[in-house]
């Protein structure tokens, strides 16, 4: 049951990035940012667990690959801000 809950929420959050892409881009390049966000969700569930099993191969534990994970989250918080300020200016 708790699988099917967290395939739920997961849903939703999926939905709401691709509803607000509607909102927030040009008509003319809705496909195009549609498809760049799906390509980069697609990277994102493909190369995590690669990385995350060499590192416990390699090492024992998984700390370099929740450090890297979260490093790759800082970097795309950051892009993210630089480029909302870039837009509404």
């Amino acid at each position: 049951m708790s699988m099917v809950l967290m395939a739920f929420f997961l849903g939703l959050g999926t939905g709401g990035v691709f509803a607000l892409i509607a909102e927030l881009v040009d008509p003319a390049k809705v496909g195009t940012v549609t498809g760049l966000v799906g390509a980069a969700g697609g990277l994102g569930g493909y190369f995590p667990p690669l990385i995350m099993g060499l590192v416990y191969t390699s090492r024992g534990n998984y700390t370099i690959g929740y450090l890297l994970l979260a490093l790759t989250a800082a970097a795309a918080l950051a892009y993210t801000l630089k480029v909302g300020r870039e837009i509404r200016t």
